[in-house]
C-alpha cells in the first residue's frame, strides 16, 4: 500500500462513495503505547485495523537507543500498576519475558513494585506490535499522517508530501499529543465542539531533555557511579536533573551507560540550544554525578513533548460521532504515565466498538 506520489487530486474527488471495506475499517495514528493497545484489541475483536505512525519503529516513549553495546531507555524509565485492569495486562507482559520487577522505590524499599521492559522498555511496545500484527491488523511506520478529513461517509488520513495514499475509516482512533492532533483535524478541516477544543487545548506539555552517557568500561568497573541499590536516584522537583539511571544497574545494558532526565524548566531554558551548549550547561552536574569515571561517548535527546502537565482524568475523548467514530486518546489522559496510556488505548477501543 506504499505509494509514491498520487499527483495533487483533492481527498474529496478520489472517494465520491465510502470505497469497499471503509466502513468497518479503522486508522489509529501513533504506534506508542495507547495506540498499539488500541488498535490489538480492536482487531481482536475483528476489526479491520491499519496503525500509522511517524517514527521509523513502534514504541513512541518507549524508546531505547544503542551507544556502542551499550543500550540506555531514554524516553519512559520504568512504570507501576494500579487498577486491576493494567495489574492483569501487566502479568501477562511478566509471563511474556517482556517485563521484569525493577526494584520497590529509588531512596528506599516502600514496597511498591516499579517495573521495567525487558530487555528494554522498548521489548514491551514490540511485544504489542507482535499482538497486533498476529490479530491481522497492519502497522506501518515512517509515514507522516497530515490531515484527518471527513469526507462525509467516511473519514480519509491524508500523509506529508502523499508518500502513502490516503487511508479511508468509518473511525480513526488519534493517539498523538494533543497539539500534533489539533493540528491534523485543522488541517483536516474538522470543526470541534467549543467545549472538545477547550478540552484539548488545556492539555499541557513540557519538554525533556535526556542526556545519554556511556561510560569507558574499564573506567566504571574500578569507580562505578553511586546511584543507590536500584542505580537510579529520583527528584521529582530536582534541578537540574529530575531523574537519573544506570542502565546497567538497572538491567538494560551491558555496558555502564547512564541517562539523565533534565528538568522542565532547564529543558526548557535550553531546548534551542546547540549539543556542544547543553554540554557546555550541564556537563560539570553529570560530572558529579558519575564520580571519576571517563565518559566514552554522549548524545542528546529532545523530547517535544515528554509528558502532559495538565492530564485529563477521563481516559479518552469523542469528539464526533459521524460520520463513524473519531476518538483522541493518548498520554494526555487517564491521568498520565505508562498506566494512563495504556488505559486510554483500551478505552479508545472500547468507544469504537461501542459505536459500530
Amino acid at each position: 500500500m506504499i505509494a509514491g506520489e498520487v499527483g495533487s487530486v483533492s481527498v474529496g474527488s478520489m472517494h465520491p462513495t465510502t470505497p469497499a471495506g471503509a466502513s468497518g475499517r479503522t486508522v489509529v495514528v501513533g504506534a506508542g503505547l495507547a495506540g498499539l493497545t488500541a488498535a490489538r484489541d480492536l482487531a481482536r475483536a475483528g476489526r479491520d485495523v491499519i496503525v500509522v505512525d511517524k517514527g521509523r519503529s513502534v514504541g513512541g516513549r518507549l524508546a531505547t537507543r544503542r551507544m556502542g553495546d551499550a543500550s540506555l531507555d531514554h524516553g519512559a524509565q520504568f512504570f507501576t500498576t494500579r487498577s486491576p485492569e493494567f495489574v492483569a495486562e501487566v502479568a501477562d507482559w511478566l509471563a511474556a519475558g517482556v517485563a521484569a520487577e525493577w526494584c520497590r522505590g529509588f531512596d528506599a524499599d516502600d514496597g511498591y513494585p516499579r517495573y521495567r521492559g525487558a530487555p528494554s522498555m522498548n521489548g514491551v511496545a514490540k511485544h504489542l506490535a507482535d499482538q497486533v500484527r498476529a490479530a491481522g491488523a497492519e502497522i506501518v511506520t515512517g509515514r507522516r499522517a497530515q490531515s484527518v478529513i471527513d469526507v462525509g461517509t467516511h473519514w480519509s488520513v491524508t500523509y506529508d508530501g502523499f508518500t502513502r495514499v490516503p487511508d479511508d475509516a468509518g473511525s480513526v482512533i488519534l493517539t498523538p499529543p494533543t497539539p500534533q492532533t489539533i493540528e491534523l483535524l485543522t488541517s483536516g478541516g474538522v470543526a470541534l465542539d467549543a467545549a472538545d477544543r477547550a478540552t484539548l487545548d488545556a492539555v499541557g506539555y513540557e519538554p525533556v531533555l535526556a542526556l545519554l552517557v556511556r561510560l569507558d568500561a574499564a573506567a566504571a568497573a574500578l569507580t562505578p557511579p553511586d546511584l543507590g541499590e536500584a542505580g537510579a536516584r529520583q527528584w521529582p522537583d530536582g534541578d537540574p536533573f529530575t531523574f537519573v539511571a544506570d542502565n546497567a544497574a538497572k538491567g538494560v545494558s551491558a555496558e555502564v551507560a547512564i541517562t539523565f532526565h533534565v528538568s522542565h524548566a532547564r529543558s526548557r531554558t535550553l531546548w534551542d540550544a546547540t549539543d556542544a551548549e547543553v554540554w557546555d550547561e550541564l556537563g560539570a552536574a553529570v560530572d558529579d554525578l558519575i564520580g571519576p569515571a571517563t565518559i566514552a561517548e554522549r548524545q542528546v535527546k529532545r523530547w517535544r513533548y515528554a509528558g502532559p502537565t495538565e492530564a485529563r482524568p477521563e481516559p479518552c475523548l469523542v469528539a464526533r460521532t459521524a460520520p463513524g467514530p473519531l476518538v483522541v486518546a493518548g498520554d494526555g489522559f487517564a491521568d498520565a504515565k505508562v498506566e494512563g496510556a495504556w488505559r486510554s488505548g483500551a478505552a479508545a477501543a472500547e468507544v469504537v466498538l461501542r459505536h459500530l
